[in-house]
């Protein structure tokens, strides 16, 4: 029963999506949303990426959102996909992303990241995953569980014979 629930949920957004696409609105263009929900969404998209588990934190307990959104000050076009990306993330037809169930969350980003490359929702995935791994691994708080002490750049990785 909830499986089904979801599905029509996924079904609905990609419903929509699409039929903006079609139609030839773009809602995904109109004004930017709000600071404070762009930036939820995004935070909330990042911890779907990089969860927390039993060794090191989620992206937003080691501050990837905080980084991210710096980053975005400094580069119009990925503001502008990240802003794009964000807002086709809200238009489930029901609560924004952020307040979307775990699985819910999961289940959007899954979609995603099977999506095609050519359309918005796969492009945002792809390079705002990139990012936010780079970020994530750049920091101690991300290395429990691994096999590393420092950061293999820029003196690189120890030989395997060390």
């Amino acid at each position: 029963m909830v499986r089904s629930y979801q599905r029509r949920r996924l079904f609905r957004l990609v419903g929509a999506f699409l039929l903006s696409q079609a139609s030839g609105v773009r809602p995904a263009l109109a004004a930017a949303p709000a600071d404070h929900l762009l930036r939820a969404t995004l935070a909330s998209f990042l911890d779907v990426l990089l969860p927390r588990d039993a060794l090191s934190g989620s992206a937003t307990d080691l501050q990837v959102d905080t980084q991210l959104w710096e980053l975005l000050q400094t580069d119009t076009r990925f503001f502008r996909l990240v802003t794009v990306g964000c807002q086709w993330l809200n238009m489930t037809g029901g609560p924004p992303f952020s307040r979307l169930s775990a699985q819910q969350q999961i289940t959007v980003v899954e979609w995603m990241s099977n999506s095609d490359w050519q359309e918005i929702p796969r492009r945002f995935y792809e390079l705002v995953r990139q990012a936010a791994v780079e970020l994530y691994y750049s920091q101690v708080g991300a290395w429990g569980g691994l096999s590393i002490s420092h950061a293999p750049q820029p003196v690189g990785f120890a030989p395997p014979w060390a």
